[in-house]
């Protein structure tokens, strides 16, 4: 990696960790997708060098830009997950060998040996067994699995990483005209 601090490099992190299980893979997924979406309000040469970036203004750019195109709990989502990403990646730039993250699946396996689960600790252990899966393409966009059944994962492929909400849409539209009611 050239400059350590690089748009490209933060989104690589987030590829590494998920395919390494530092993080589940759904995590990183959803974390990348917010750097994609938030970071867009950047130049290149801001894109280059995220060293010296200020989230808080970054994040206020991208609400102010792009305000009606999310729900405003979507912006603020976009924003925590972006601060995440961000954080994240520069606590692995400082100690890679001891890096780890807090997940779901870590409180709930603490929470079990504890005691005796139940049925909604099993549910949640379930669902976060089954992960998205994101890597990116070629053609310089992205290709990600969703389970949709315990039993059945969904592969779509070819996204492409400015992918805008009109778009995502219409393949949510064409998702609703290939379901049986």
């Amino acid at each position: 990696m050239g400059n350590a601090y690089s748009m490209d490099d933060l989104l690589d992190f987030l590829a590494h960790a998920g395919d390494r299980g530092l993080m589940p893979a759904a995590t990183a997924s959803a974390l990348a997708v917010a750097v994609r979406n938030v970071l867009v309000v950047l130049t290149d040469n801001e894109r280059n060098d995220l060293s010296q970036l200020d989230t808080v203004a970054i994040i206020k750019r991208f609400n102010n830009k792009r305000a009606r195109e999310f729900s405003p709990s979507s912006l603020k989502e976009y924003g925590r997950r972006l601060q995440r990403a961000v954080g994240l990646f520069n606590k692995w730039r400082d100690d890679p060998a001891n890096f780890s993250i807090k997940t779901r699946a870590t409180k709930l396996a603490n929470r079990n040996t504890k005691g005796a689960g139940t049925a909604t600790d099993t549910r949640d252990s379930v669902a976060t067994n089954v992960e998205m899966n994101a890597t990116t393409t070629s053609g310089g966009g992205y290709s990600s699995s969703v389970p949709i059944r315990t039993d059945w994962v969904v592969t779509i492929t070819n996204i492409p990483s400015d992918l805008t909400t009109a778009e995502a849409e219409r393949l949510a539209k064409f998702m609703r005209m290939l379901a049986i009611e």
